[in-house]
């Protein structure tokens, strides 16, 4: 199957899931107050879990940054709908990969958006982030209270959903990073795309270097 269809489908899913069958948005209080106690961990209103899962799809853009600004697309630049995802989510981050053509080799010269993206001091600090706050979430956890929570919150639902479509955003476009870098397709491909985030980070900090001279 077509992979933009599979995407298409996965997308689809996700937000029926979140729209149609997550706690309303009436009984789920004011969207200002569980974002103050999510960026703030305020632990009497939000728990351990609730605010990893928030603070993690603020890592996701930048990694998705660095997946995607050196994509060869003609007129349509990635950088603008990678950066978009961290006010509007992964739906503008689909939109884009609805439209994203096969890649292949890397062609130089690098721009400054490139090399930031290619810098390790981002990596670093993204796996950082990353195991930090997984860290924080499973040794601070009250699972049942995450999953009342879970239950009963239309933003904590959506914010999972929104998670998890990323982490699938991501196995999409890894090959393609993968391949243009002359890096096997082998493995190792499952351990980055299995791993949620901390896989995706860790490929960061590992992968090989852009070319820097035009190869084409």
């Amino acid at each position: 199957m077509n992979k933009k269809i599979v995407l298409a489908i996965v997308w689809t899913i996700g937000w029926i899931h979140v729209f149609f069958f997550s706690p309303s948005l009436a009984e789920s209080g004011s969207l200002m107050a569980y974002l103050d106690a999510a960026m703030n961990n305020k632990t009497d209103s939000i728990d351990a879990l609730n605010y990893m899962f928030f603070n993690l799809l603020g890592v996701w853009p930048f990694v998705m940054i660095a997946m995607l600004v050196q994509d060869l697309q003609g007129k349509i630049k990635a950088w603008p709908f990678a950066f978009s995802t961290m006010v509007f989510g992964n739906s503008a981050l689909y939109i884009y990969l609805f439209c994203r053509k096969e890649q292949g080799s890397y062609v130089a010269p690098k721009t400054l958006l490139v090399r930031f993206a290619e810098s390790k001091i981002l990596a670093v600090l993204l796996l950082a982030a990353t195991v930090y706050l997984y860290y924080y979430g499973y040794t601070a956890a009250d699972f049942q209270v995450f999953q009342q929570t879970w239950q009963s919150n239309f933003y904590a639902a959506a914010i999972v959903a929104d998670f998890f479509l990323f982490s699938i955003a991501f196995a999409f476009v890894l090959a393609d990073d993968m391949r243009r870098r002359n890096m096997p397709v082998n493995g190792l491909f499952w351990f980055f795309v299995l791993l949620p985030l901390l896989g995706a980070t860790s490929y960061l900090l590992i992968r090989k270097k852009l070319p820097d001279s035009n190869i084409g």
